[in-house]
């Protein structure tokens, strides 16, 4: 397995996979038209965004996994926006190699990301990387929270 950088290429596999792991996760708590929601123009904006890093793990001459950080303004903080594996390969390590390029990227700069509270796993694995939650709160699917979790602050 390799992480590259994400291209405007990567854009529809992106996108996909995004949709693919949202739905493990979230199972039936989404609505469904949040479930139905286009990816793309997300995706395409970030990818094109200058302080923003979208990364893939490409396994087998495919996308398994990608990661997108994000500079805050003053670049003093940075956010892990998002960590997403093909549901099929949870497990496998992937996550952890897109982990390792966030922490190159990123340093022992402070850190915040936001995790669904019922997504066990998420919290599982950012729990074991130092991160802790934070008590800031936006509502989420089926009543459940996001909830902000912060490294190094």
């Amino acid at each position: 397995m390799i992480v590259r950088r994400g291209r405007v290429d990567d854009l529809d596999v992106i996108a996909a996979l995004h949709e693919r792991s949202r739905a493990a996760y979230y199972g039936d708590a989404l609505d469904a038209e949040n479930a139905q929601l286009d990816r793309l123009p997300m995706w395409r904006r970030l990818l094109k965004e200058s302080d923003t890093h979208v990364f893939c793990a490409v396994e087998d001459e495919s996308v398994a996994g990608f990661l997108c950080l994000r500079w805050q303004p003053d670049e003093t903080d940075v956010e892990l926006h998002s960590l997403y594996v093909e549901p099929a390969r949870f497990g496998t390590g992937i996550a952890d190699a897109l982990y390792e390029q966030f922490v190159a990227e990123s340093g022992d700069r402070p850190a915040h990301l936001e995790v669904w509270d019922r997504n066990e796993r998420a919290k599982a694995f950012y729990r074991r990387r130092g991160w802790l939650p934070s008590g800031r709160t936006r509502p989420g699917p089926s009543g459940t929270a996001f909830v902000t979790w912060r490294r190094g602050a």
